[in-house]
């Protein structure tokens, strides 16, 4: 396809995006311009335009994953999509939070804004989301990492728990608070996450010799604690 073919079909779609009554046909467009509108600003206007206005969810849904696709570290889609964090509904705000690690990895208002929905709710799917999207846009944040030790605590859910532990893997270091909040793991781990912790401890170089993914790990964790404190 030329580029002159290509511009056409894409002022064309968005055309149809700005006109169409068709839901069906709007969702079917919105998906195209995620594959065609990389970096044009005409088609990230008009997907903004949907998903403030349109009051049908399953379009809001395809348009934020185009706009993911088509606009990183694009401030207006990165605005848009906390837009949908703040104010839309619940399938809407994961789906929000999801593709926010796409687009806005170390984007300060993006991960402000995904501590605040961390701090607020209490559906549990939410929370697995923005536990996912903190630990990909938010590495070594101190707030980002503060929220996800405060979910830990709230929630007993091991997939949330499991999702928090992966992005602690991602750090250089742990502090007091990660280590108690994984002593606080440990206490109700079962083989999942204990599966995980292992793995993560060896990834951090930590002698595991002995452990097993059946093993509790608070002897090893309060050693590491220790050896902490005597460093510091």
């Amino acid at each position: 396809m030329s580029n002159q073919q290509e511009q056409y079909n894409i002022d064309f779609l968005v055309q149809q995006l700005r006109t169409s009554q068709d839901n069906a046909v709007l969702k079917q467009t919105a998906k195209h311009l995620g594959f065609l509108g990389a970096n044009n600003p005409d088609v990230i206007a008009a997907l903004i335009h949907v998903a403030r206005t349109t009051i049908d969810e399953p379009i809001r849904w395809t348009v934020i994953q185009s706009l993911s696709e088509i606009g990183t570290d694009n401030n207006d889609v990165i605005q848009a999509l906390i837009e949908q964090l703040n104010t839309a509904s619940i399938p809407t705000r994961r789906i929000a939070a999801q593709n926010l690690a796409k687009i806005a990895v170390g984007n300060q208002y993006a991960i402000t804004s995904l501590i605040s929905l961390a701090q607020i709710t209490e559906e549990e799917h939410t929370r697995q989301y923005v536990a996912y999207s903190l630990g990909i846009i938010a590495k070594g944040n101190r707030d980002a990492v503060n929220a996800l030790i405060d979910l830990i605590y709230k929630s007993s859910d091991e997939y949330t728990h499991y999702l928090c532990v992966d992005a602690f893997t991602k750090l250089d270091n742990w502090n007091k608070e990660i280590i108690d909040a994984l002593i606080h793991i440990d206490k109700t781990a079962e083989f999942y996450i204990c599966s995980k912790l292992l793995q993560t401890l060896k990834v951090r170089g930590i002698n595991i010799n002995g452990y097993t993914s059946r093993s509790s790990f608070r002897p090893l964790l309060e050693q590491i604690k220790e050896e902490n404190n005597q460093t510091e």
